[in-house]
């Protein structure tokens, strides 16, 4: 019987087969037996990593998710979680927020109009941008030019002003000047100032002796003349008490454009202006002739 099986076995071709690990030259069955043997092993050896790894991530194999939340514990705010604010959303609007106020004390700031006492120049709850480069660096005050300042809060005999105000109003005067009201008409230099029939509302029904405006002064009126709290009541304005020259309307948006002065009126008939415009195709329509000292 042994003899029968050994021979039968050698009757039996060794037939090269490829198993998942390697390649078995020999029987099928042997082939067979080698490759569930090999997959055990390599089954085994997975089983016997599983503590291994699961020790690796207890103790820091799991280092990616440590970074992911150590990253995010340094993400600290200064805010509630649930408002969604970051400490970059923060530094963002603080320099912008200096970059304004630094640009409003130094170049110019936006102002809007309290009262009539520009009119018909300026109405009530008009807004508009006073420059401050002009004053510091090209030239002075010039009559004609309009102005926002602080009144002066040194004169005998005026209210006193709260701190902070400000007052817009018309040079008509400046430093070596004399200014005069009488017979309803402003006289600077002993002659009628003209120019006050193109945006004077009414003639000045009051009187006021003859004033020598002092050097580094000007003498500040409303367009409305007998509803302006101005120099022909406290006197000639400093110049340093002067903020800004109003430059640009940008309310009511029909409006928007250049504040004209007689002083500069050929130089603003250059600057291009929206204060006219047709709104249906929104295009820049020509300009009417300029009327001197306002809109």
């Amino acid at each position: 019987m042994e003899m029968a099986l050994a021979s039968a076995a050698l009757r039996t071709p060794l037939l090269p087969f490829r198993g998942k690990k390697g390649t078995w030259k020999g029987t099928k069955r042997g082939a067979k037996r080698w490759t569930t043997c090999m997959a055990k092993r390599s089954g085994d050896e997975e089983t016997k990593l599983a503590p291994k790894l699961r020790r690796d991530e207890d103790d820091g194999g799991g280092g990616d998710d440590d970074d992911d939340e150590q990253v995010g514990a340094d993400e600290s705010t200064w805010f509630p979680e649930g408002w969604g604010v970051t400490n970059e959303d923060v530094q963002t609007v603080v320099i912008a927020l200096g970059f304004s106020l630094l640009f409003r004390a130094t170049v110019a700031e936006p102002r809007f109009i309290p009262s009539l006492s520009m009119y018909p120049t300026f109405d009530v709850g008009d807004r508009l941008v006073a420059e401050k480069i002009t004053y510091r660096f090209k030239r002075q005050p010039e009559a004609g030019d309009i102005v926002i300042f602080h009144p002066p809060s040194d004169r005998e005999g005026i209210p006193a002003f709260r701190n902070g105000d400000v007052f817009i109003k018309r040079i008509v005067a400046v430093g070596g000047d004399t200014v005069e009201v009488k017979e309803g008409q402003t006289y600077v230099n002993g002659r009628i100032r003209m120019e006050d029939k193109e945006y004077e509302l009414e003639k000045p029904t009051y009187e006021m002796p003859r004033v020598t405006v002092p050097e580094g002064s000007v003498f500040v009126m409303g367009d409305n003349r007998n509803n302006s709290y101005d120099s022909h009541v406290w006197g000639p304005l400093p110049t340093r008490n002067i903020i800004g020259r109003a430059v640009w309307k940008y309310w009511p948006v029909w409006e928007l454009g250049p504040i004209r002065s007689k002083a500069h009126s050929q130089d603003a008939q250059q600057i291009p202006t929206f204060a006219f415009v047709n709104w249906k195709h929104l295009v820049p329509l020509e300009a009417p002739p300029l009327r001197t000292g306002g809109f």
